[in-house]
Parts: structure tokens; sequence; C-alpha cells
């Protein structure tokens, strides 16, 4: 009898457990990277503008771009600067910036959360109440602005709607989350944006923050 009783408080301590709903931090939904170790020399206004020049030259092939980047090219290295090994190393630096942005951390898979934030409106079943809606972090972010880092955007899903007051008032978001990056073009406000987000979360409870 008294190792069923204990198999029976094993389980449901076990079951409490594995429900419990964790709080969580934006900064628990950015995983470790390592940093991202860019060395340049000093460089005077005028080999800045060179190297954005032969940049934006770059993208053409004409004779005469062509032409302009020999020569800028030729007149930085004068100064010992290599143009094109630098915009390499730049390209380097961006593309690492940008994995880091887009790297998520499946940590809280399938684990009930909450978490504060303000919402965006994606989807709606009836005026101001909302059932697909992004989170995010700081109010405003993805409206007339480059959107934030994908493992700093929720897609939350909530078929009993939320009613709206208004995209500057924080709530908080509870339910199950899940590690799901995808780009895709939403609809935001007044127009269609391309938006990559780190997070899906079915939710069960959204309420006013407090």
């Amino acid at each position: 009898m008294k190792r069923v009783i204990l198999a029976f408080l094993t389980a449901s301590s076990f079951g409490c457990f594995a429900t419990e709903t964790i709080t969580l931090d934006w900064l628990n939904l950015i995983p470790k990277t390592e940093p991202v170790a860019l060395s340049l020399p000093d460089l005077t206004d005028q080999q800045k503008n060179y190297l954005q020049e032969v940049l934006t030259l770059s993208r053409y092939s004409t004779p005469e771009s062509k032409a302009r980047i020999k020569a800028v090219e030729a007149s930085l290295k004068e100064d010992g600067i290599d143009a094109f090994m630098y915009l390499n190393m730049r390209n380097k630096y961006i593309q690492a910036k940008q994995r880091a942005a887009e790297s998520v951390t499946d940590a809280f898979d399938g684990q009930r959360i909450k978490i504060p934030g303000f919402l965006i409106p994606l989807e709606f079943s009836d005026a101001m109440v909302s059932t697909d809606f992004l989170l995010v972090p700081v109010a405003g972010a993805c409206i007339h602005m480059p959107p934030p880092p994908a493992n700093q955007i929720i897609r939350v899903s909530y078929p009993k709607g939320f009613q709206i007051r208004t995209v500057q008032f924080p709530v908080w978001v509870e339910g199950t989350i899940t590690s799901n990056l995808q780009s895709e073009d939403l609809y935001i406000i007044d127009g269609t944006s391309h938006v990559t987000t780190g997070y899906t979360l079915a939710a069960t409870e959204v309420i006013d923050y407090e």
C-alpha cells in the first residue's frame, strides 16, 4: 500500500511540475552565440566614402562604373587599403550578425510559458478582437520601422480573441511555446511587411499587463 501511495504522489508531483507555467524574460529567448569579431583600421572620412562608392558601383557592370572602381581602388591601395578585402570582411560581419539575429533556442519547446509584451494584430474575429498577432518586447516594433530580430518576435494564435485597446498597451500572454523560424509577408496595420519570426505560441490566456 505504501508503495502504491508513493507511486501516486510521485506521479502527481511530476504532473504538477510538467504543467508548471514559466515566466520568461525576452532575453531568455536569445541563445548565446559567439561574438562577431571584426578588426578594421581607422579610416578617414574620404576613405570611407571611397569604400562606399566601390560598394555602390560594384552593383553595375557599365564601362564607366568599372573604370571608376579601378581608379578608386588604386587610390585606396596607395593608403595600404585593399578595398575588396575590407568589403568582403564587411559582408562576413553582416552575415554573422544576421545569423545571430535569427538564432533561436529550443530550451522551452513544448512548455507553458508566460511573457509580457506588446501585440501587433494580424487577424481579427470582430472589431478590434485579434485572434492572430505578433508579440514583441517594444511598443510599435514592426510598424514603420525595421522589425526586431527573429528571436524577439513571437507569432501568437489565440482563437478566443483578445479585445485590443491600443497597441501601445502591454499584455501578458500565456500558452505553449515552440521555436519555429519562419519568414513571410504579413499585413501589418496599413501595409505588407516581410517579417521573420522565431517562435510560435498557442495562447490559452491573454490579459492586460499589471
